[in-house]
């Protein structure tokens, strides 16, 4: 494991290196879920390593990434993020993006949102986190429920894709409810 922060039984979260920015750019142009996005968008590595080199500039950061590794083969897999941080209220909004299509249905977005909240809620201390899909994304919205997010209600005409408006559909976490449904997990896992 190269510079892990958090560990868990498969995965481990580092951050986010500038060499990442290559294999960010081609797991972007190889994504086959289009629900997520607009559309194909040009995207390079150097984008993506201006992206990364910048993205903690600022402290206290409003923003945190972190690389997904698999701990088997230090492969990167994907990113994870609390970001729009709220140091005051002590809130902030959740993603995750994981990608190739073939590490999907595996649970490794439990498992790496499982520790991301570990972070979010035991080392920055924050209160809650949201999220939010797009109503098509019923694969995302399922695994928001399953890592403890209710659902909080719903953005009409949030964004457009193809000339048709999408609603997005919004989901909160409150610390005392991650607590309950980590340890639900972690019960499942043994």
């Amino acid at each position: 494991m190269r510079n892990p922060l958090l560990v868990g039984d498969r995965l481990y979260l580092r951050p986010l290196e500038v060499a990442d920015a290559e294999t960010l750019a081609r797991l972007t142009t190889e994504e086959s879920e289009t629900q997520m996005e607009r559309g194909r968008i040009p995207v390079s590595p150097l984008g993506f390593e201006r992206w990364i080199a910048v993205a903690h500039e600022r402290q206290p950061p409003n923003d945190v990434y972190f690389a997904v590794c698999l701990k088997a083969d230090d492969r990167f897999i994907g990113i994870v993020n609390v970001k729009d941080i709220d140091w005051i209220n002590r809130t902030g909004e959740t993603g995750t993006g994981l990608g190739p299509a073939e590490i999907r249905s595996q649970g490794y977005g439990t498992e790496a949102k499982h520790l991301l909240l570990e972070y979010c809620f035991d080392r920055l201390h924050l209160h809650a986190v949201w999220s939010h899909v797009w109503e098509p994304n019923a694969r995302s919205a399922a695994a928001l429920a399953k890592q403890g997010y209710r659902p909080a209600g719903r953005l009409k005409w949030d964004d457009v894709k193809g000339g048709v408006y999408r609603d997005a559909l919004l989901f909160d976490l409150l610390r005392a409810d991650w607590l309950a449904a980590r340890d639900a997990w972690r019960a499942g896992r043994s």
